[in-house]
């Protein structure tokens, strides 16, 4: 492998890297063709990585369910690996359990489909040709995060095609040793500071070193031209600190943010991004964070301090041939772009995981978006077990990503469906909220996104599909709303308080056009443009105008499958002439 080259956020963009937000200058793509095979390693097929065989661009499209797959895939060192390196094979997400073998020998075994994990394979490879492969394992297992992957072995409902095995990006990185295993930055707005803290592969004690500069906002759509790469030069600071035992930390002092706010913070009008260089001996990352606020007051969300009105729209993130899988990082971008474009500032990614490129355009292109857990369907002790350990890992990789400002860490009782009653269920419920929080105190929680929330959630969610212009007077006596719930589920578990939290509908809408007869949405299909406009403005007038919300959630983006209830089709077509959309959703309280 060579080192790559050239400006950091050309080297992003341009090859599309797997982790944009944690780069290191030599590695090499795996993706492509693999052998692959059913129950048994005979590996009579060929497969396209990262789609799972489910999806059509996989090259299989099959959607039977096995629950035992085979990969195996061939590659070619061309010198032993250097004495103060390491070779990682690295992994986006893998559904659900597997166990990596190179060339024979077992490399790892990872359990949970939605988050990355790496191996260590310097002592396992040789120059020339190497093996690597794959036993994964993939039952219809109700007690893990699934998501919206069916476990009955159909679609119904909301539940679509489910995936299996390889979904995301796979790849060779060159690491130094010690190398660096996790990046943290937190920003602390009130004291113009951001602490850095770095997180090793050994104890031992080593140099450190962070070094960080501007990388100023672009436009929509915008390649950043000559005049963004030189301001992209400026020098912000530089520390030189120790790492023992793991783990090593040191603070960046900024100028006074008061003088400065829109060229040094992040916002969706002024995605300013700061780009981290950290070094640990000869292992070298490039990151980057956000200086951002994210707080709710007085039934209010601040962004940066100030009162900020959440527009967002739930987006599943299925493609008609690759499933959860993107079909590539400019995929990400557009969905964004269309999102900002109908009016919407940020997003609630629904029952996923996203694929990391997601976050970086959301970063970039000043998008808000909520990071969701993907749910279970059954509760158990492996429930709480697999969901805590997905929780963490989901956490750990995208902590430093501005533009997620808050944790959703369940939905609809999903997963603890007697949370109203049940003290066993509520305390699951609470153990993920403050799990979150333990891991992360600059982000707020929805703990159960929907209605029969614990007291500890920082989001009063409300799920209204019943929400029409017939129907805004039910909100007329907030009290009542608050006490009784909704759409005949109350909004607090038994027992539990209203403690003052801002209120926000995150789910409404779902309509769908009876043009569309193979599918459903919420309540009655609509005629055309004209109806569905008159079912939708008035709402979303009186969520944004009213005073008593402080955002909305619209379902959904595209439709997925049987719900064909999007504003755009699955191929991304608007189904609403996308000005009046922004006429909508994006007026101002």
């Amino acid at each position: 492998m060579e080192e790559k080259t050239g400006c950091w956020i050309e080297d992003i963009e341009d090859k599309d890297v797997p982790r944009p937000d944690f780069v290191r200058r030599e590695w090499v793509s795996l993706d492509g063709e693999w052998e692959f095979s059913f129950d048994r390693p005979v590996f009579d097929r060929k497969i396209n990585v990262p789609y799972c065989y489910q999806a059509k661009e996989s090259g299989i499209g099959e959607t039977e369910s096995h629950e035992v797959v085979w990969y195996r895939k061939e590659f070619i060192l061309e010198e032993e690996v250097p004495g103060e390196k390491c070779l990682l094979l690295k992994f986006g997400a893998v559904d659900d359990e597997a166990f990596v073998y190179v060339n024979g020998s077992l490399a790892c075994r990872h359990a949970g489909g939605y988050v990355p994990f790496e191996a260590d394979i310097t002592k396992l490879v040789h120059k020339g040709e190497n093996v690597i492969t794959l036993r994964v394992l993939d039952d219809e297992d109700a007690a893990k995060p699934r998501g919206k992957q069916t476990w009955t072995g159909r679609k119904f409902g909301c539940w679509y095609t489910p995936v299996t095995g390889i979904w995301q990006r796979v790849w060779l990185e060159y690491a130094g040793r010690p190398y660096i295993r996790q990046i943290k930055i937190t920003p602390d707005l009130e004291h113009d500071l951001a602490l850095c803290e770095v997180f090793l592969s050994e104890s031992g004690k080593v140099s450190l070193c962070a070094s960080f500069r501007l990388l100023p906002a672009m436009g929509e759509g915008q390649e950043g031209g000559e005049e963004e790469r030189q301001e992209e030069k400026l020098f912000l600071g530089k520390q030189e600190f120790f790492g023992d035992k793991g783990y090593g930390k040191c603070i960046l002092s900024l100028p006074d943010l008061d003088v400065c706010q829109d060229r040094l913070t992040w916002a969706p009008e002024h995605p300013n991004l700061i780009w981290a260089e950290v070094s640990a001996g000869n292992d070298k990352v490039e990151t980057y964070f956000g200086m951002r606020s994210v707080e709710f007051k007085n039934g209010k969300f601040l962004l940066n301090g100030s009162c900020y009105y959440q527009r967002l729209v739930l987006d599943q993130g299925y493609w008609t041939d690759t499933l959860l899988t993107p079909p590539d990082g400019e995929a990400l971008r557009k969905d964004i772009l269309l999102a900002k474009a109908m009016g919407f500032n940020g997003a609630r990614k629904h029952q996923k995981i996203e694929d990391p490129r997601y976050y970086y355009w959301a970063d970039r292109l000043g998008f808000l978006v909520w990071g969701e857990m993907p749910s279970c369907y059954r509760y158990d002790d492996r429930t709480v077990e697999r969901s805590a350990k997905t929780l963490m890992a989901f956490i750990r990789r995208d902590y430093n990503h501005p533009s997620i400002i808050t944790w959703v860490t369940a939905n609809e009782s999903w997963g603890l469906k007697n949370v109203r009653t049940h003290i066993r269920h509520q305390s699951f419920s609470n153990m993920l909220a403050y799990l979150a929080k333990s891991l992360d105190s600059t982000r707020p929680v929805s703990s159960n996104d929907g209605w029969e929330q614990t007291e500890h959630t920082d989001i009063l969610a409300i799920h209204d599909y019943g929400l029409m212009p017939e129907t805004l007077e039910k909100y007329g006596d907030m009290e009542r709303v608050l006490k009784e719930g909704v759409c005949h589920r109350p909004l607090l578990a038994y027992g539990q308080e209203y403690r003052g939290q801002p209120v926000m509908v995150t789910e409404y809408g779902g309509i769908a056009f009876a043009a569309d007869e193979d599918g459903w949405g919420y309540y009655d299909k609509v005629s055309g443009e004209e109806e569905f406009l008159k079912r939708v403005e008035p709402v979303t007038e009186f969520l944004i105008r009213s005073g008593k919300f402080a955002g909305f959630c619209y379902t959904q983006l595209t439709d997925v499958m049987q719900e064909v209830n999007g504003l755009l089709r699955e191929n991304r077509e608007p189904k609403i002439d996308v000005k009046k959309l922004r006429e909508v959703f994006g007026k101002r309280g």
